[in-house]
């Protein structure tokens, strides 16, 4: 890979790097739980949100942090798999890529078989949990269309 091109990733992602805080400060933190009914679930799911939202940020930042350290040992661009250049169309429509397109699509193509045999090992269609969590609070619930419910309480009881 040419010097200019690396140079352009390298702003790409110091660029990115440069805007983590605004990436922190867009995101909510938990709101406290008060009101009634309603107003919990519509406050756990906003919660709920917001706690995925900084997950995907937190693992997107330590990519970016990652294929800048690769730009700095001059291996940015080699798949971390075969060790052949990944293509600059990848590279520019995914530019944390550390995986050429052949070596990505094996890696899919293989987790997509153990979804499938996994899928095909569940009996009766229902979720299968381990018996520790039905003791914390999943039970079932014959009036909903879901397997499982999760009372407010005991769903608290489960993340921490």
């Amino acid at each position: 890979m040419d010097k200019a091109t690396m140079e352009h990733f390298k702003n790409l992602f110091m660029e990115i790097l440069s805007e983590e805080e605004v990436f922190e400060g867009a995101l909510l933190s938990p709101v406290t739980l008060e009101g009634d009914e309603v107003d919990i679930v519509s406050v756990e799911k906003e919660n709920q949100m917001d706690f995925r939202l900084k997950a995907r940020t937190a693992v997107y930042l330590k990519k970016v942090r990652k294929s800048l350290q690769k730009i700095e040992d001059g291996t940015f661009g080699e798949c971390e798999d075969c060790g052949m250049e990944i293509s600059y169309n990848r590279l520019m429509a995914r530019p944390t890529a550390d995986l050429c397109i052949h070596c990505k699509e094996a890696e899919e193509k293989e987790e997509n078989q153990m979804v499938h045999k996994n899928r095909t090992s569940v009996r009766n269609g229902g979720r299968v949990l381990p018996i520790e969590h039905l003791e914390k609070g999943f039970h079932r619930d014959e009036t909903s269309t879901s397997n499982f419910h999760v009372s407010h309480m005991d769903y608290q009881d489960i993340v921490s």
